[in-house]
């Protein structure tokens, strides 16, 4: 019987600890994502700006100059956290509905995306 024990205790300590490991792989590219990339990369903007260009152009404008919704370029009064959370979340201001599309992007579509828009506040 203490033989069956000691067979059970050992199985669950090897179960604890590949859990354990499994989690902490699996954990650490979400919080590398989740990190603020640098933001002035021209890569990332580069690649924001295809992005904005599939995604973003029929309400925003060629190059975030207006359309449906108001104007991106030229706007100072954005931070990079407010455009990642309102790509992410979405947004309604009066009739004006800015779609959610933190499910659809992954998390560094939505940073590339917020780096072009960031980058347009030189812009007019």
């Amino acid at each position: 019987m203490r033989s069956g024990f000691v067979r059970f205790a050992r199985t669950l300590l090897v179960v604890f600890f590949a859990a354990n490991a499994l989690e902490s792989c699996l954990l650490s590219p979400a919080l590398a994502q989740s990190a603020e990339p640098d933001l002035t990369s021209p890569k990332l903007i580069d690649a924001g700006r295809v992005q904005f260009a599939e995604n973003c152009v029929y309400c925003h404008g060629d190059s975030g100059s207006g359309g449906k919704a108001g104007p991106l370029a030229g706007r100072t009064d954005l931070t990079a956290d407010y455009v990642f959370q309102t790509i992410t979340n979405g947004k309604r201001v009066g009739s004006l509905v800015m779609p959610t599309w933190g499910l659809s992007l992954d998390k560094p579509t939505i940073w590339s995306l917020t780096a072009y828009v960031m980058s347009l506040q030189a812009k007019k």
